[in-house]
């Protein structure tokens, strides 16, 4: 997470981002950059018939659900990485549709013991759903989630993870709350792993508390429809890696909203129209609720309608900053500092609390936080052992290397089983040899910016609004 306004726009005013020591190419006319933004495949447009889940309680049920979805998807949908990451979300919550089950008490036990029963369900249940994603022509290139439910009515309790469900295939744990309002609370257990099994030490059971309550009354900013306000409480005020917090928007038209703490912890939230939730990824102890966000930047007017569309839905929940003057920039060049802030923002996971290991990022450096956190979470090195260079370029090339490991390592993605053979087929020219795997996966999943003349061009440097569009098409795959 990072806090308030003023520490984006001094990441902004650095306008510092690059990961590894890169020849630089020549760049891409704007005018063949806008045409290339149109063609841009991120996005998608099928619907999501989460009504055909009610009453799915078995295995059965569930694949029957998957393929009356399916048979609501025209053909060119099936084709569209954006329109099947979709439908893959809608399986996974068939899955978890059977894998869950009621509890009583305060507290509620993560442990191998008591999501045995549920995780043999999934397993079942995910067989079948598999199945009917293959039988209704979808091709999903990730492992699907297995996500077990425990539902409760309480409007307090406390989650207790324990250290050995890292001994089982657990995905995710979601805790639901049935009521009014509603609210859910999801635990990916490996992202806990620092708390349950810290490294360096013998392996002891260890368990994590996190204590959820509804915190009175609120309302959806600028409306009297009631919403939830919830405390998300951890240990020691912050844990390693985000949870995901999940409210349900009382507007019909959740695209404004966002998720936000009342003590100024921004959150990186999104809209997950497979559970019709708005999802937001918290670390924090902080009471969390809606609230609105509204950023337009004049030096937009006129530019192409998909960039200024992934601009505004990125900086509305602060994933992406301007710049003290109210623009943008879009065609400013990025570095390697700014684009590290921007893609751990997407992920929801910069920690305040970590430090950075290089001899030119202080702690008064722009974008320090996510420049450490980036480093813990090992999806970049520095330019050498001591030094990350923030100021330098970021290339095409390590761009998308990040973007697949982000894929790979959020979303459990595969690459195409012959990248070399894959790219060969796509682009004119050559991909260097060690983010081949990373650039087929990008590539294939829609999410590079295409040239016209059928070249990858890895040594160019991309502009803000490339990367913006670049981190809106990943943002709308992570859950």
């Amino acid at each position: 997470m990072t806090r308030g306004w003023r520490k984006r726009l001094l990441c902004a005013a650095a306008a510092v981002g690059m990961l590894f020591p890169t020849a630089h190419g020549e760049g891409i006319t704007l005018d063949a950059r806008l045409d290339a933004y149109e063609a841009f495949a991120a996005d998608g447009s099928v619907q999501l018939h989460t009504e055909f889940l009610t009453g799915a309680d078995s295995a059965v049920h569930a694949a029957e659900a998957v393929r009356l979805q399916l048979n609501a998807m025209t053909e060119a949908q099936k084709a569209n990485p954006a329109d099947v990451d979709q439908a893959s979300a809608f399986a996974e919550e068939a899955i978890a549709a059977v894998a869950r089950k009621r509890v009583e008490g305060p507290e509620i036990h993560i442990s191998r013991e008591s999501t045995a029963e549920l995780l043999q369900s999934a397993a079942l249940t995910g067989t079948e759903v598999e199945a009917a994603l293959r039988t209704g022509g979808v091709s999903v290139h990730r492992d699907l989630s297995r996500t077990v439910v425990f539902v409760t009515d309480r409007s307090e309790f406390a989650i207790v993870v324990h250290s050995d469900i890292l001994e089982t295939l657990a995905d995710r744990i979601r805790v639901e709350r049935t009521g009014t309002p509603p609210f859910a609370v999801t635990i990916r257990p490996g992202d806990l792993k620092k708390e349950l099994q810290p490294p360096g030490l013998e392996p002891t059971p260890r368990t994590v508390r996190i204590v959820v309550r509804e915190k009175g009354d609120a309302f959806e900013p600028g409306t009297d429809v009631p919403v939830p306000a919830v405390e998300v409480e951890v240990p020691e005020g912050q844990i390693s890696a985000p949870v995901t917090l999940s409210l349900y928007p009382g507007s019909a038209e959740p695209s404004s909203l966002l998720i936000e703490g009342r003590n100024g912890e921004d959150s990186a939230s999104r809209y997950n129209p497979a559970t019709r939730t708005l999802d937001a990824r918290v670390d924090a102890t902080d009471v969390y609720t809606f609230g609105r966000g509204s950023v337009k930047f004049p030096d937009l007017v006129g530019k192409n309608g998909k960039l200024c569309a992934a601009v505004e839905a990125l900086s509305r929940v602060n994933v992406v900053y301007g710049y003290a003057d109210s623009t943008f920039r879009p065609d400013s060049s990025v570095t390697r500092a700014e684009f590290v802030a921007f893609v751990m923002r997407a992920l929801g996971r910069v920690n305040n609390s970590l430090k950075a290991p290089f001899e030119d990022v202080t702690q008064s450096s722009a974008c320090y936080h996510e420049i450490a956190s980036a480093y813990d979470y090992g999806i970049i090195n520095g330019y050498d052992a001591l030094h990350f260079r923030g100021d330098l370029p970021i290339s095409k090339t390590q761009i998308y290397a990040i973007v697949g490991r982000i894929l790979t390592r959020e979303m459990k993605y595969h690459p195409p089983a012959d990248p070399a053979g894959y790219l060969a087929g796509e682009y004119q020219d050559l991909v260097a040899a060690w983010a081949q795997a990373d650039v087929a996966l990008a590539t294939r999943e829609g999410l590079v910016i295409r040239q016209e003349d059928g070249r990858f061009n890895g040594g160019i440097s991309m502009n803000r609004g490339d990367v913006a569009l670049i981190i809106y098409g990943l943002y709308q795959r992570l859950a």
